[in-house]
């Protein structure tokens, strides 16, 4: 009964956003200017549906009609609103923001976007992309190769067991090849000892161990990854990070680089308030990864 009435409630949702946009296509001209009193438009159940909320979705009909709007027209968009708003209510009525997946990535999203839409505001200087450019030169050079080694053990009975033994021994300082030679299962394809670019590799081990690969140090061993007919442990041999390139090149790539940067720290520090004004208490045997708590919430 409850998932018919979810399903109910997601379709009249779309049906609430069809008819908003099919507004758009009653008539024919630029709509140029109605802005409604400020303040309060409606309230729904004592949330407001404020006049900026309205006035954003007359502009939003408003720009793909040919006509004006007229008051009918704006009356109508103040009723979708209102629907929308009751919908959003009755949603959160009957559990679907604790138990429906879609509605809880949706929120996530729409908070996410909201953070970084902040952080996007403030534009690199030349200096600062430079700099970027100067302190990371490995990102903007040509293709990088890797020579890496596996200790691949094939999926079945004693695998997690090899595994541990394995791990044990890299702990107490064996060499990486005298473990990968012990505890190692042979791979359908073995690795050459050479310097192999990106796309070779990930011909040999999938796209699971390159990726690994791209985040270690030469001398680095990765985790536990999955590739092709088990799991392995990567060990990064030596990389060569290719030919640098002209700054002028790849001004474009430094910039999405530290576009990127720019929004991790951003979330970050979001997150980090979240944490820290929230009452958040771990049953025994769960936790979480230290360097991902922020020290204001341990």
């Amino acid at each position: 009964m409850k998932s018919h009435f979810r399903q109910r409630i997601a379709g009249a949702a779309v049906t609430c956003g069809l008819a908003l946009g099919l507004w758009g296509a009653l008539a024919e001209n630029p709509f140029d200017d109605w802005g409604g009193e400020q303040g309060l438009a409606a309230s729904v159940n004592g949330a407001s549906v404020t006049a900026d909320d309205l006035t954003l979705a007359t502009e939003a009909v408003a720009a793909d009609k040919r006509n004006a709007l007229t008051d009918a027209d704006r009356a109508r968009i103040l009723a979708r609103l209102i629907d929308e708003e009751l919908l959003i209510q009755r949603g959160i009525e009957v559990g679907l923001v604790d138990s429906d997946n879609t509605v809880r990535k949706a929120i996530v999203n729409a908070m996410i976007s909201s953070i970084l839409a902040e952080a996007a505001d403030s534009e690199a200087s030349e200096e600062e992309l430079r700099r970027l450019y100067e302190e990371s030169p490995a990102l903007f050079s040509g293709s990088a190769r890797y020579r890496v080694a596996q200790l691949f053990l094939a999926n079945g009975d004693g695998q997690q067991q090899k595994l541990a033994d394995a791990q044990a021994a890299l702990d107490e300082g064996t060499s990486f090849g005298d473990v990968a030679s012990r505890f190692g299962d042979r791979p359908a394809l073995a690795l050459p000892n050479t310097l192999l670019p990106p796309a070779k590799l990930r011909d040999y081990t999938g796209p699971s161990a390159l990726a690994a690969v791209r985040s270690l140090e030469a001398g680095d061993t990765s985790a536990p990854v999955p590739v092709p007919g088990g799991i392995a442990l990567i060990h990064l041999r030596e990389v060569d990070a290719g030919t640098p390139r002209p700054f002028k090149e790849v001004r474009a790539l430094v910039a999405a680089e530290h576009a990127r940067r720019r929004d991790d720290a951003a979330l970050r520090t979001y997150l980090n308030w979240l944490w820290g004004r929230a009452d958040i208490a771990f049953a025994e045997g769960y936790t979480a990864a230290p360097e991902d708590v922020p020290e204001i919430a341990r």
